[in-house]
């Protein structure tokens, strides 16, 4: 897989820092689940559904 860059609204960036400052680890699944999850499977397609499946368990 070829690099990613990601970006990140000031919203998504401070729910970040309160995951790191709580050390929350449920919190930090949930955001690599609802936020990050969408952005990698919808980068460099446009067309790309991010709500269907692409087959792959989670």
């Amino acid at each position: 897989m070829s690099p990613l860059m990601l970006e990140l609204s000031d919203k998504e960036c401070m729910r970040i820092e309160a995951i790191l400052m709580d050390n929350d680890a449920e919190e930090a699944l949930l955001f690599v689940k609802d936020v990050i999850k969408p952005k990698v499977r919808a980068r460099g397609s446009t067309t790309l559904d991010t709500h269907k499946s692409t087959g792959v368990m989670t």
